[in-house]
Formats: C-alpha cells, structure tokens, sequence
C-alpha cells in the first residue's frame, strides 16, 4: 500500500498561524462502509492543505470506522491511502461467512480488517503511544458494562491505555453488534463504541475542558457524519414489538436496525448539543442528508459501485462547498500547541515528548 501519486502530487502546504487560545477538535463518526465519505472529504481537505489534516487540530475523536481513520490520521497516514483502503477492499472486510443468517454468530468476520490494520504501511504492531496527535477512542468494555475511551497519555492519569496496540483498539471500537464478533484483548470483550457515542464530538469538548483546560470559547468544532439515514417507522408493519415487528421475517435483522436507530438518534442529538455548547460560529458540521433513492444504495455493510458513487460523489461536493467558505478555509490554518504525553517509551521526564515539535 504505498502512496499514490496523487499523494506524491499535494499541493505545497499553506503556512498555518498559531493561536495560543484557540483549541480544535476533529470529531469524526462511525458508520461502516460509510466512512468512505468520511475518508474521501479529509483526503480533499489534505489535498487542498497540503500537509496532514490532523496537523490543524489538537485533539482527534473518532468512533468505529471513524476511530479507525482518527488514529490513522494521528500518525498522519494520508486520507487518500485510507480512501484507496476502501475502494479496494471493502469487499474482502465485508465478505459474509456461513451463519444460519446472522442466528449462530456475526454475518462478518474482522479478520480482512485485521490483516490490513496491522500493514506496516497503517498501524502494523504499533501502540497508541505512536499516535503524533492526541486521540481519544470510545468503545463498550463488554465484560464489565461499561463505556471506555481509549486515550492517548495526554494527561497525566491516562498511565494504561498507551500500551494499547492500534489495531485492538480499531478492532474493539468498530465491533457492530449484529455486523461483526466482539473483540477480545487484554482478558476483556469490546464492543462497538458507537452504542454509546457514535458521534464523539461532546466527548471531545468534555475532554478539552476537563483534562486539557480548555474554556468554552476556545474551543473550536469541526465534526465529521458518515451519511446516516434516519431510521423511521413504516406505519403498515407490525406494531407488537416482537422480532417480527423490528427484524422482519429474519429475527437476525434486529439488532442491526436497532443498531441503526441508535446511531443515528445519537449523530441527531449531539449536533443539537453542540450547537446549543458551543458560540456561535465555532461548530461545524460537516455531513449529507440522503435522498429515499439513494439511502436505498448505502449501508454500513453495503461495498458495491453503487455505494461507491454516492459516498465519493457525496464527499467531493461537500469538501467544495466547505473549502468555499473563508472562515472554514481560516479554520484549517490553525497551528496546534505542541502536543505533551506523559508516559510511554519515549516519554522525556524534561517535559517534553518525543512527538512534540520545538515551540
């Protein structure tokens, strides 16, 4: 998987200006295959920018297919290798097994995605304490019950998770109940963060000001959907709320629609509290509401050309009209405080780490 041209061709990066009272965060959404969208829009913004897009921000947040990407851009793999990811094997990653229809066990195994993860060229055996840019990762530690969030040592009580390898906490972040087997390292089972926080942008600016110090007006959002179609009832099914009436004829469906549900309430709830959290102005929200036609061609397990079309069609509009804005084009200037992490392997009690630049 090494660069395409189109990587080699980037245009020279623009001079970024620091602000020291500004902080931002990229939040990015999970949603399956449909993070294809999500990828093509940042490989457009680093194209325009010509320097990795997580240079512009100081905190990553990503959830699922979008946890994969945030920590991808945290050791600034391009988005357009990420893109090509997809393109090419969407398929192997979403190849069904033999499962009595979904009954005895997940239609999809994790396997592909593994295997392509732990490419020297994406994470490989690397751990969190690689990461460039700080990243934080939710996912459900099914074994105890509870939420988790994997972080990188940006504070200094976050000792664990820098252990972490990448691909474990990629494995456990994006395993969809109903899509794919729960992910088991460190004696504990994971299961797909976006249950509790497919859009991680509240995480985020909770972050910023409880660990990072961060006052609400510096804070600066730019949050990332994956195309989520809204789940709505159709008035002529059953209404009993059995498997007949949530799944249909094939009771394995149910845990995918009601999965479905629940990341899109929350993609719908977490854009109205960000609106209502943040000034005016600091909160951008980048994403596509789908047409009846072309929901019909997407889903989080759909990998087809025409799937394809509609993601990067989808994308390379909405980076356009994005990057047609002044004040968004503004934003991507920004120059992030150096970033400190206070354990790992090449942690200098000095106070400074390994990956920070000189001021």
């Amino acid at each position: 998987m090494s660069p395409s041209s189109s990587e080699d061709a980037a245009q020279p990066a623009l001079v970024p200006t620091h602000d020291p009272a500004r902080f931002q965060i990229l939040a990015l959404s999970g949603g399956g295959y449909r993070g294809l969208f999500t990828a093509k829009i940042l490989a457009d913004l680093e194209q325009h920018l010509g320097a990795p897009i997580a240079s512009r921000f100081d905190l990553l947040a990503g959830t699922s297919i979008g946890g994969i990407l945030a920590m991808a851009l945290s050791l600034e793999v391009p988005a357009e290798r990420m893109v090509r990811l997809f393109e090419q094997h969407g398929e192997d990653i979403f190849r069904s097994r033999w499962s009595l229809w979904g009954i005895l066990r997940a239609p999809y195994t994790q396997s592909a995605l593994r295997d392509l993860l732990a490419d020297d060229a994406l994470f490989g055996q690397r751990t969190l304490q690689a990461c460039k840019h700080p990243v934080l990762v939710p996912a459900i530690n099914y074994s105890t019950g509870n939420p988790v969030l994997f972080k990188t040592p940006h504070h200094p009580d976050l000792v664990r998770d820098w252990r972490y390898r990448l691909v474990d906490v990629a494995l456990a972040t994006s395993a969809a109940p109903g899509y794919f087997p729960r992910h088991s390292f460190d004696h504990c089972q994971y299961i797909d963060g976006g249950l509790f926080a497919n859009a991680p942008g509240i995480l985020a600016v909770h972050e910023a000001q409880h660990f990072l110090g961060c006052k609400r007006d510096q804070l600066h959002v730019v949050a990332v959907g994956t195309m989520s179609s809204r789940f709505t009832v159709n008035p002529h099914r059953n209404r009993g709320g059995g498997t007949l009436d949530w799944g249909g004829w094939n009771p394995a469906a149910t845990p995918k629609r009601l999965f479905g549900i629940a990341i899109s309430a929350q993609e719908s709830l977490v854009h109205h509290l960000l609106r209502h959290r943040l000034p005016e102005g600091q909160y951008h929200h980048i994403d596509e509401d789908l047409t009846d036609e072309r929901a019909r061609a997407v889903a989080l397990d759909k990998v087809d050309v025409n799937a394809q079309e509609v993601l990067l069609g989808s994308a390379t509009q909405q980076a356009k009209g994005w990057l047609g804005k002044p004040a968004f084009r503004e934003l991507l200037q920004h120059q992030p405080r150096p970033p400190h992490f206070y354990h790992g392997t090449d942690f200098h009690p000095s106070g400074a780490s390994a990956h920070a630049e000189p001021a």
